[in-house]
C-alpha cells in the first residue's frame, strides 16, 4: 500500500515519451521520460531544465515557449500538482477536459488537444488509477503536466492563433491580445474558474459570436447532406421556365435565401425566386440583378465543406484581434469594400468604400484616428509621381494645370513645371491643390501609420456603384465623407453639419483634432456577419485566404501528428501495470 507520509517527490524528466523502455511498469530515474524520486514533499512535481521535452510538446518555437511556461508554472508552486488533489482528480480537471472537448464550437479541432484521450483517462481515473488500489505515480504526474501544457496551448491558440499563426503571415499587422497565461492559470485554479478563464479569451464582439453561430448552422447543413449543385450552364431570366428551377429553389432554401416552399413541379423563375437570388447575390458581393449568371452559379456551387472552412478561418482571424476593440471604433472589411462605425455594440453608420488594387493592396493593420483635414492638399507619393504624374505631364504639357497640380522644390518653393529636371525627380514634390477635383476629395481622415494610408473622400463617386471596388493605390475612399466627419466630430458642438460642409468646400486646408483618438481597423474577412445580422461571403481579393489556409493546414497537420503520438504514449502508459509499493 502506498504511503503518502514521507513519499518521495515525482521527478518528470520527459513526460509521456514513447521510447521510455517501460516493460515492467517502472521508470528508471534519469532516463528520458522517466519518473523517479527527488526527496521532496509528497506528490511534488519537478520538471528538469535539461533533456528532451515530453512528446506532447511541439518541436518549434511555440512549443518551446509553452514548455518554458509550463516549467515556470510548477516552479512557482513548488511542484504542487494542479489538477490532482491527493488521490482524486480535482473538479478543475473535469472543467478543462470539457472545454477542450468543445473547441470545435470555436472552429478548432478537439483532436489538437487530445480531448477524447483525456476524457477516457478521466473515466478510468474514477475507476481506480488514482485510488489506493491502483494508484500510478508516474501516470498521475504525467497527466497533471500534460493538462497544464494543454491549458496554456489552448489559451495561446485563442490569443495568437493555432501554433502562433498570427506571427507567420507578414500581411497581418494587427497586434494580438497580450495576456500572462501562467498568472491566468493560477487564478483560474484558485478561483475554480478554469472554463470561464478560457471562454473569456474568445472575442466577445458580435461579429465573432455571429460567425460562431453561422459555423454551427453550416455544420448542421453538412450533416443533412449539404446542398445540391446547380447546372453550371444554367441561364434563366425572370418569368422563363427551366427544369432546373426546382433545384435552384431547394439550393436557396437550404441557406435561408428563399423563404418559399420548393416544388418539383414549379419550373417558372418567379418574382419571389428572383428576390431570393438577389438576396444571395448581395450576401456574396455580386451585382444584385436577380439574373442567373456564371458568377452566381459559381457561388451557388461552392461546397458546404468549403464554406465551413472559410467561416472557421475567419473565426481564427477574429481571435488574433485585441481583446477590446474599443467602445467606439471604425471597422473596414477590405474584401467586402465596406466601412462600419461601431458605437457600444451598435452600427450607427455604414458605407461602401474603394480599396487598393491587387498590385497596390490596402494593408491590414490598426491605428488610431487623431485628426481630419478639410480641403486637403494631395501630396503625390514619389512612386505615383514617377510612374504616372510625370509621364502624363510629358505627354500632355497642359496636364498639370488642368488637374490643379503644382510643383515644389525641397524648400517648399513653387517651381515652373517647364524647368523640371526629369533626371532628378527626387528634387521635387508634386502637389494637388484643394478643390472638388482633388484626388482626396474634400476631406481626409488621418490615423498616422507607416504605410501612409488613410480614409478620404473622392471625386470619382461613380465607382461606389460597382460590386467590385478595388481601384485605389492603397488608401480607402469613403462613400459618405460628410457623415463620417459629423460622427467623429460629434463631441465638438462647434463643428455643426453646416460648418463641416463649409470647411469641406472652403478651398483652405484646415486640420481639426479629434477630442479622443478613435481606433481604426483595416481588416480582412471573407466570411462576416453584417450589421443587419446577415452572413456575408466574399472572394479572396488579395489571396490572404489561400495563403493562410495553406499555413494553417500545415500547422494543424504537424500538431495532429504530435497529438497522436502523445495520445498513444498516454494509452501505452495507462495499459502498463501500476507501480505499487508495499506498506
Amino acid at each position: 500500500m502506498l504511503r503518502h507520509a514521507g513519499a518521495a517527490a515525482i521527478v518528470l524528466s520527459g513526460v509521456l515519451l514513447v521510447a521510455c523502455d517501460r516493460t515492467d511498469g517502472k521508470q528508471r530515474r534519469g532516463q528520458p521520460g522517466a519518473v523517479g524520486t527527488a526527496g521532496r514533499s509528497a506528490g511534488a512535481i519537478t520538471i528538469p531544465t535539461a533533456g528532451e521535452p515530453p512528446v506532447f510538446v511541439s518541436r518549434d518555437r511555440e512549443g518551446k515557449r509553452l514548455w518554458s511556461l509550463t516549467r515556470q508554472f510548477y516552479q512557482k508552486r513548488g511542484g504542487e500538482p494542479a489538477w490532482i488533489d491527493g488521490r482524486k482528480p480535482r473538479r478543475q480537471m473535469d472543467e478543462l477536459i470539457q472545454v477542450l472537448q468543445r473547441t470545435d464550437r470555436e472552429g478548432l479541432d478537439p483532436v489538437l488537444y487530445n480531448a477524447s484521450v483525456l476524457s477516457a483517462r478521466r473515466v478510468e481515473a474514477g475507476r481506480g488509477f488514482l485510488t489506493v488500489k491502483g494508484f500510478n505515480e508516474g501516470e498521475a504526474a504525467n497527466l497533471d503536466v500534460w493538462l497544464t501544457y494543454l491549458y496554456l496551448q489552448y489559451a495561446s491558440d485563442l490569443t495568437s492563433g493555432v501554433g502562433g499563426l498570427s506571427h507567420q503571415d507578414p500581411s497581418w499587422r494587427i497586434p494580438e491580445k497580450k495576456i500572462d497565461p501562467v498568472q491566468r492559470l493560477e487564478q483560474a485554479l484558485d478561483g475554480n474558474q478554469v472554463a470561464r478563464s478560457l471562454d473569456a479569451l474568445t472575442p466577445q464582439h458580435a461579429q465573432y459570436t455571429g460567425l460562431r453561430d453561422a459555423l454551427a448552422k453550416y455544420r448542421a447543413i453538412e450533416q443533412r447532406g449539404g446542398w445540391p449543385a446547380v447546372p453550371a450552364q444554367l441561364k434563366v431570366k425572370p418569368g422563363q421556365q427551366n427544369p432546373a428551377i426546382p433545384l435552384l429553389a431547394r439550393r436557396l432554401a437550404i441557406t435561408g435565401d428563399y423563404s418559399g416552399t420548393p416544388n418539383d413541379q414549379a419550373t417558372t423563375f418567379t418574382p419571389e425566386l428572383q428576390e431570393a437570388v438577389k438576396r444571395f447575390q448581395r450576401r456574396h458581393g455580386l451585382e444584385p440583378d436577380g439574373t442567373i449568371s456564371a458568377a452566381t452559379v459559381a457561388q451557388l456551387n461552392v461546397p458546404v465543406a468549403q464554406r465551413i472552412q472559410q467561416i472557421a478561418l475567419n473565426l481564427e482571424r477574429w481571435r488574433w484581434l485585441p481583446a477590446n476593440l474599443g467602445d467606439r471604433h471604425i471597422l473596414v472589411n477590405i474584401p467586402e469594400y465596406r466601412l462600419e462605425v461601431w458605437d457600444h455594440g451598435r452600427v450607427p453608420l455604414s458605407m461602401r468604400v474603394v480599396v487598393g488594387k491587387k498590385d497596390t493592396p490596402t494593408p491590414i493593420f490598426t491605428d488610431e484616428m487623431t485628426h481630419l483635414v478639410f480641403a486637403p492638399y494631395w501630396n503625390v507619393p514619389p512612386e505615383i509621381a514617377r510612374n504616372e504624374t510625370v509621364p502624363q505631364a510629358l505627354r500632355d504639357p497642359a496636364f498639370l494645370g488642368r488637374t490643379n497640380m503644382e510643383v515644389l522644390d525641397k524648400s517648399g518653393n513653387t517651381v515652373d513645371p517647364a524647368s523640371i529636371d526629369v533626371e532628378n525627380l527626387e528634387a521635387y514634390r508634386f502637389r494637388q491643390r484643394p478643390g472638388s477635383s482633388n484626388s482626396l476629395g474634400l476631406v481626409k481622415f488621418m490615423f498616422p501609420n507607416q504605410f501612409n494610408v488613410y480614409l478620404h473622400d473622392t471625386p470619382a463617386d461613380s465607382l461606389f456603384a460597382r460590386a467590385t471596388r478595388s481601384f485605389s493605390h492603397g488608401c480607402v475612399r469613403v462613400e459618405q465623407p460628410d457623415q463620417l466627419a459629423q460622427y467623429v466630430l460629434a463631441d465638438q458642438p462647434s463643428w455643426t453639419p453646416d460648418r463641416i460642409e463649409s470647411a469641406m468646400h472652403g478651398g483652405q486646408e484646415t486640420t481639426v483634432k479629434l477630442s479622443t483618438p478613435l481606433p481604426v481597423y483595416l481588416g480582412y474577412w471573407t466570411a462576416r456577419i453584417a450589421a443587419d445580422g446577415v452572413l456575408q461571403f466574399r472572394n479572396d481579393l488579395y489571396g490572404v485566404d489561400s495563403r493562410q489556409t495553406a499555413l494553417l493546414a500545415a500547422e494543424i497537420a504537424r500538431l495532429k501528428t504530435r497529438a497522436a503520438a502523445a495520445g498513444a504514449a498516454a494509452e501505452a502508459q495507462a495499459a502498463a501495470p501500476p507501480n505499487r509499493k508495499k506498506s
